[in-house]
């Protein structure tokens, strides 16, 4: 029992890193699940909860079948998918104002961290990759120039965005998430919806009914892209991880860009010295977690 309450508090954890990122432009969540080694099974877990087995379960909750219930909540990997969440949202709505406040004062120093993680877990990423030929990092190409084209989209400013507008916002933010390197945040960026929705945030108990149109396309990608993700998976790892790893590369140059334009760097040397200080915790913090899974992967089969 402790062993699993520890087990889900580290997936708590995990959530509430990913939220954070999502919250900062130019940092993937999605990047840090692949970081901290549960990308594949967050995938496989939405992937399952389709409307059939959805409304199968509400059937099996009414009839009170036991077995069933059981069946779908193992099916559904509920108890994995919820602490997820939990830590997601939580950091999401708790952090709105400290993510505001740091990206407001100490932008570069906040994105000099992300940056060393982010690198790290492309050695993650290449790591997981198990064919190298020619054509496999021709899709590695691929992504990266996709994720680097991204950093000259010019962003929008959008004041007061449709609630369809909101729908497509929440939509493809979500899809973000779901991909290493893609930042849902700098998505909305793009959109010109990125302060407006933070600003909804900061505020949900008076803004919540305008977040609804939000969440909804949030629930609709959620259900479209871990599909896709997951037939990429099983269609060729290889060559998806290729892509993923070009993307996370590629779209290195926004976070980068950021920091570079918050601070200049040959006036401020402090804020330089902090900068390569941050950056390489943020390494070797993602290269010791990436540590970590893989002793505590090779322990749990060596004890199979």
């Amino acid at each position: 029992m402790k062993k699993e309450k520890n087990q889900y508090l580290g997936v708590y954890l995990k959530g509430l890193l990913m939220g954070i990122c999502d919250l900062i432009p130019g940092i993937s969540g999605g990047t840090i699940a692949f970081i901290t080694g549960i990308y594949e099974r967050f995938i496989n877990s939405v992937k399952n909860i389709t409307p059939k087995n959805y409304f199968n379960l509400l059937i099996s909750i009414l009839k009170f079948n036991k077995k069933e219930i059981k069946d779908y909540m193992i099916k559904f990997d509920t108890i994995f998918l919820s602490v997820l969440f939990i830590g997601i949202i939580t950091a999401i709505i708790s952090g709105a104002n400290l993510i505001s406040y740091l990206l407001e004062n100490h932008k570069t120093l906040l994105l000099s961290f992300f940056v060393g993680l982010i690198l790290a877990s492309s050695i993650t990423i290449q790591k997981h990759i198990q064919n190298h030929n020619k054509k496999n990092i021709l899709f590695g190409l691929i992504g990266f120039l996709f994720g680097f084209s991204l950093f000259f989209i010019v962003p929008q400013n959008i004041s007061e965005p449709s609630i369809f507008y909101l729908f497509i916002g929440g939509f493809i933010a979500i899809c973000a998430l779901f991909l290493p390197g893609i930042s849902g945040s700098f998505i909305l960026l793009i959109m010109g919806i990125y302060e407006y929705v933070i600003n909804l945030v900061k505020n949900i108990t008076e803004n919540f009914i305008y977040l609804i149109p939000f969440g909804l396309g949030a629930i609709s990608g959620m259900y479209v892209i871990s599909r896709i993700v997951s037939w990429l998976f099983k269609k060729d790892k290889s060559k998806t991880l290729y892509i993923l790893l070009g993307i996370v590369l590629g779209t290195l140059i926004i976070p980068l860009n950021l920091a570079y334009e918050s601070s200049n760097y040959f006036s401020e040397i402090n804020i330089l010295i902090g900068s390569i200080l941050l950056f390489i915790i943020g390494f070797l913090s993602g290269y010791y977690l990436e540590k970590k899974i893989i002793k505590k992967n090779h322990n749990s089969s060596f004890s199979k």
